[in-house]
């Protein structure tokens, strides 16, 4: 077996200094995409992995948060940049990691804070805290952002999905819908099982029996909005409005909708959820739900560099959404 890489290796690799590459580790803001994605790359390949403790040793702390979602979508890149301005603020830099929804993924990053490669984590997480925590894997300095799951009781900022869920669903039997279906998110996603939540409860408010054929499976993508939709249309006569789990999937929805022949919103309402830029521009423009995104992403940054500094932050921050009504929807035609 070889001697391990070291940083000076990584500098011959990609032509440039020990001192640029240093940087390029510890302060990533300071330097273009192009040049990180040089280092980057060199260190894949050179299997480098910095001795970050002999660096931390004088501050202990490598000021830097790890800020994780289940893609890079545009609603997440809005979350990413209201972490990264907080962070900005407060003199951290941020590495974004993508889990894809993955549990390893998501526990390395854990592994990641616990081996001081990071201060903290801000984590959109798919599992609950017995997942995360597997193996007797300690926890670190953590914020769970978005939505939280059903054993998780860590300091988090979020918003109620169940209640705006509710309110969406609540808009269309105000127009007199009965037959309404509904397009899930991805499995195992706490929003997809609360915004399902939210869309029984206004039924069931309203005396409409709650039909799991008029339910299917998304996965929070337009291309799932549109499968999702289709399969509602062969599964019999096709509902009056939908209420998708989010803007992509509802715009797939609508795309299925109009080779079907049906249009929106004259046939069948549909309405979103999180007020992506989509929501706005699409024709017909959707009525949907809006998220503070920027906002979560902000706060919960905010909140872990507070618990960072030894300050006392609250456990949960629930921000309210706001019922956006646009031309997607309109008063029920038929049963």
């Amino acid at each position: 077996m070889g001697k391990p890489a070291t940083i000076k290796d990584v500098a011959e690799a990609v032509g440039l200094s020990i001192a640029t590459v240093s940087r390029a580790l510890s302060n990533p803001s300071m330097l273009n995409a192009a040049t990180l994605e040089r280092v980057s790359k060199a260190i894949d390949e050179l299997g480098y992995r910095p001795n970050l403790t002999a660096r931390n040793l004088k501050t202990n702390e490598t000021r830097l948060i790890i800020v994780t979602a289940p893609s890079l979508s545009p609603f997440f890149l809005e979350f990413f940049r209201g972490a990264e301005q907080a962070a900005r603020e407060t003199n951290y830099s941020v590495l974004i990691g993508h889990t894809e929804r993955d549990p390893v993924r998501e526990r390395g990053f854990v592994d990641q804070v616990n081996s001081r490669r990071a201060d903290g984590m801000v984590l959109v997480s798919s599992m609950g805290l017995a997942t995360l925590s597997e193996g007797a894997r300690r926890l670190p300095p953590m914020v769970i952002a978005l939505d939280i799951g059903p054993d998780n009781d860590l300091p988090n900022v979020r918003v109620d999905h169940a209640a705006a869920a509710a309110e969406a669903t609540e808009h269309l039997l105000s127009l007199g819908h009965r037959r309404i279906a509904h397009i899930k998110g991805a499995e195992f996603s706490p929003m997809t099982a609360h915004r399902l939540e939210g869309f029984q409860r206004a039924l069931a408010a309203h005396g409409v029996p709650f039909d799991p054929t008029l339910v299917a499976q998304g996965a929070f993508t337009m291309e799932s909005g549109e499968q999702a939709m289709e399969s509602l249309l062969a599964a019999g006569p096709p509902p009056t409005a939908v209420f998708a789990a989010n803007d992509e999937m509802a715009v797939g929805a609508i795309r299925a909708l109009r080779r079907a022949g049906l249009r929106t919103p004259q046939d069948v309402s549909v309405v979103g959820f999180d007020d992506q830029r989509i929501a706005a521009l699409y024709e017909p423009p959707l009525t949907t739900v809006r998220i503070p995104t920027f906002e979560i992403g902000y706060l919960s940054v905010k909140k872990l560099t507070r618990m960072l500094a030894g300050e006392a932050a609250e456990l949960e921050t629930v921000l309210p959404c706001q019922l956006i009504i646009r031309q997607s929807t309109l008063p029920a035609s038929r049963g």
